[in-house]
């Protein structure tokens, strides 16, 4: 919408502008001395809200004629430049308002530069009702403190996730399992609407249909107003709601090769006093993989040898509902409730030829390694917000109380059994074991801002946040002894663990600007109470301490179109719970992990410089980043003198990421639109290990291009391609990967339906493949993913209800357009 909008305001003041009036915008024929300069802003007058892509014309107060133009930029702001000595006035408009302005302006030697002027437009309703203007929106944009994807506008996600989404964003990778890194870090916080998430990570990502989701907002540097966990930032998923009186709403289903099916819907119903809201979605999908592992271990002047080709699939299911309602208690409060009940059920099932052989020759078996995992879990969530605006715009009060539950499972069944050569199975069993993992987490967090913009360009914020987590877990170990032909329980590696974590935080930020410099600082503390009781430990091991997060934010626009932006910020990665677990957890009789109790907390000391050259709807913006991290907590493997493998996690000294990210968002013709990003930095970990100090350094980079070809009104193709290089970790690294997504859309019945047609990975080239080297072994993993996956998705949106721009005014709250156009 906004591309036809700015075409349509540059016709119009194209039509009025003469050779003559060109050059007085130029300046060609006037004395420099004689200039002067106009600003301001135009903002909805019912909303009170900026109004972005707005026209501005300047007349002649004598002759009415046209002297020259612009548009407002996304703050709703406007400049006039180079005008010379004179009297005019000015008008503002937008399709769907009444025109509006300023009738006397005066520029002289004594009043060069105005008073920023403030024009607010009335919505003209009957012109609402004829008009309907259909564009695109942006895929990427920028604001001061992070990247917006509209998620509309990412065809191949249609019936996926927000994982799907994401696989197409800068600063974001995703891996051939859907697990995402942000800047190459898992450490990342998850919000919904700015609230926590029941789950976390990518676990939440894959469980929020696409189809519910407005925009993702990426915030590699938050400010103090956010909470600091996750080392690389912050994925906010902002969901869809309605501007709109009346009842609406989106159905979604998919069905895809090889046993893929999901659905969703949304339903809305607004009226002037409340909101009402319905969703649910359900999904059951297989993922068929493969999997490949070579290990070479050195020990008593023997190499032993074990090497693992097989598949490993994984199905994955769930049911999600939720519902609530916003009730407008008067016109300047606001109540909401809302409440999601849900549960998840993911089987992974493995089968693998195994050889184990020596050299010199002392063993040579082979065996067939079966394993089924199945995770289930009930989760919940209830939350209540509260708003109140003083009479200020942007004033506000905002409060928060969230609940969350989760309940679950985790049973998992393992046997290998010996073959012979051809691994045709026997009925003799090497190895059979069988765990149970119970687990009951529940989450409590209050949340109070204040939010008072004490001038025009200045506004301070404060607020206090207390979070209070509980989490119990159990473990049974059974082993099964073949004489009596009985499950028997090993008390080496049955517990119970209750871990207990309060977070208390005040936090304030103020940001004004200073000149031409629009600066944003702000200042968290947090004082963090942690207690792990574990049934093989003979005490406590706790954790005390108050940490201090300082952020700050500068922009500043060289011109209209450029804008520079930097940020610092300092953030924190606590260790997980089952990071923390000192309870062996048995992979099989050749792997155990071992968390570490007394693990520390990573910090992250985050600085970025970001460029952005904005021409027309296109930008380019190169943005330079240094990432230093203290107590990095990594997982390694060691070799036990009883042969077996231990995966241990410890923290090591500091990791170091300093690079750039160049990305570029370009409509080449009205029919191609291209979006591209290349990462190029320098990684470094240092650290003790075996009692030796290391010191590993790479490479790294990695590049995606998104195309988008716009085949006729109702059709359009989508490609896109992903490059990840290798990179190095404390005992090895990771192999490159390379991916590919090709879809197509096509909408019917004046787009009330649209299909959706995918292709994933194509050329079959999606796989994940690390190698690993010690002086007592050296492996090799690689897991490759189902090649030419076809998806098909229809959906249908009720009662089609488009975005009422009056409504929105370029900011606030995002409003749904159930599906939006594209």
């Amino acid at each position: 919408m906004k591309r036809i909008i700015y075409l349509l305001g540059l016709i119009l003041l194209g039509t009025n502008l003469n050779g003559k009036e060109i050059a007085e915008v130029t300046g060609e024929n006037d004395d420099a001395t004689k200039k002067g300069k106009i600003s301001g802003m135009v903002i909805d007058q019912t909303t009170k809200q900026p109004m972005e892509f707005a026209n501005v014309a300047l007349y002649n107060l004598n002759d009415s004629s046209l002297i020259t133009g612009t548009i407002t930029d996304e703050s709703g702001e406007f400049w006039l430049d180079g005008i010379s000595f004179g009297e005019y006035y000015i008008e503002a408009q937008f399709i769907g308002f009444n025109k509006a302005g300023v009738q006397e302006i005066v520029l002289s030697k004594d009043n060069p530069v105005t008073e920023p002027v403030k024009i607010e437009l009335e919505t003209n309703t009957l012109e609402l009702a004829a008009v309907e203007v259909v564009a695109d929106k942006a895929a990427l944009e920028f604001k001061l403190d992070k990247k917006v994807v509209n998620v509309s506008q990412v065809i191949s996600a249609v019936g996926g996730t927000a994982v799907d989404v994401l696989e197409n964003t800068p600063s974001v990778q995703v891996d051939i399992e859907g697990n995402v890194s942000l800047r190459g870090s898992s450490n990342f916080t998850v919000l919904i609407d700015g609230r926590p998430s029941v789950l976390s990570g990518s676990d939440a990502l894959r469980q929020i249909p696409a189809s519910a989701i407005e925009n993702i907002e990426i915030i590699t540097n938050p400010s103090a107003k956010y909470e600091p966990d996750g080392m690389a930032g912050i994925i906010n998923l902002v969901m869809k709601k309605n501007s709109l009186n009346g009842f609406s709403g989106i159905v979604n289903g998919t069905i895809g090769t090889r046993d893929k099916y999901r659905g969703d819907f949304t339903l809305n119903y607004r009226t002037n006093k409340a909101n009402w809201f319905i969703g649910a979605d359900w999904r059951d999908e297989t993922g068929y993989g493969n999997i490949f592992s070579e290990r070479e271990t050195f020990r008593n002047d023997s190499v032993f040898y074990r090497i693992i080709d097989g598949e490993r699939n994984d199905i994955r299911g769930g049911n999600n509902f939720k519902s609530g309602a916003e009730f407008f208690l008067t016109g300047k409060s606001t109540l909401g409730i809302s409440g999601e009940l849900g549960k998840s059920k993911n089987t992974r099932k493995g089968s693998g030829e195994m050889r184990e052989f020596s050299n010199p020759v002392k063993l040579d078996i082979y065996s067939l390694n079966e394993s089924e995992s199945t995770r289930e879990n009930d989760f919940y969530s209830l939350n209540m917000n509260f708003q109140h605006n003083f009479n200020t715009e942007g004033h506000k009060l905002d409060a928060m109380l969230f609940y969350s539950g989760e309940e679950g499972s985790d049973s998992e069944n393992e046997a290998e059994i010996l073959t012979d050569r051809q691994f045709v199975k026997t009925n003799i069993f090497i190895d059979r074991v069988s765990t149970l993992e119970t687990e009951k987490e529940n989450e409590l967090q209050f949340k109070l801002d204040y939010t008072n913009p004490f001038s025009k360009n200045g506004k301070l914020e404060a607020g206090l946040q207390s979070r209070l987590e509980r989490e119990t877990e159990d473990l049974l170990f059974l082993d099964f002894n073949l004489a009596s032909n009985t499950w028997v329980e090993n008390q080496k590696y049955t517990s119970a663990t209750d871990f207990r974590r309060d977070i208390h935080a005040l936090y304030g930020t103020f940001s004004n600007k200073l000149g031409g410099i629009d600066y944003m600082a702000g200042l968290r503390g947090e004082l963090t109470v942690r207690e792990i009781k574990n049934t093989n430990s003979a005490k406590p091991h706790t954790l005390n301490r108050f940490d201090v997060f300082p952020t700050m934010h500068l922009s500043y626009k060289l011109k209209q179109t450029n804008e520079i932006m930097a940020s610092y910020g300092r953030r924190i990665n606590r260790p997980s719970g089952r990071d923390l677990d000192p309870n062996p957890n048995y992979f099989n009789r050749y792997t155990i992990m071992l968390g570490n109790p007394d693990l520390k907390p990573e910090y992250t000391n985050s600085y970025e410089l970001n460029f952005l050259k904005r021409f027309g709807k296109s930008f380019l913006s190169a943005e330079l980043f240094h990432r230093v991290t203290n107590n990095k907590i990594e997982r390694i493997e060691r070799l036990g003198e009883d042969g077996i493998f231990y995966l241990e996690t410890d923290n090591f000294d500091k990791d170091y990421s300093t690079g750039v990210e160049i990305m570029g968002n370009v409509n080449f013709t009205k029919w191609l639109l291209v979006n591209g990003s290349v990462s190029m930095y320098n990684y470094r970990i240092t650290g003790d290990l075996a009692g030796e100090n290391f010191e590993r350094e790479s490479a790294n980079w990695s590049g995606r291009l998104n195309a988008t070809l716009k085949l006729a009104e109702n059709s359009r193709m989508q490609i896109m391609g992903f490059y990840r290089g290798p990179s190095v970790s404390p005992q090895g690294e990771s192999k490159a990967m390379i991916f590919s997504n090709l879809s197509f859309r096509q909408d019917f019945w004046d787009k009330k339906l649209s299909a959706t047609l995918s292709l994933r990975d194509p050329f079959g080239t999606g796989k994940f493949e690390r190698e690993s080297k010690t002086p007592d072994f050296k492996s090799h993993f690689r897991w490759s993913g189902e090649p030419r996956v076809l998806m098909l998705t229809l959906s249908y949106k009720i009662n089609n209800f488009k975005e009422e721009r009056g409504n929105n005014g370029g900011g606030g709250e995002p409003r749904m357009d159930m599906g939006g156009e594209m």
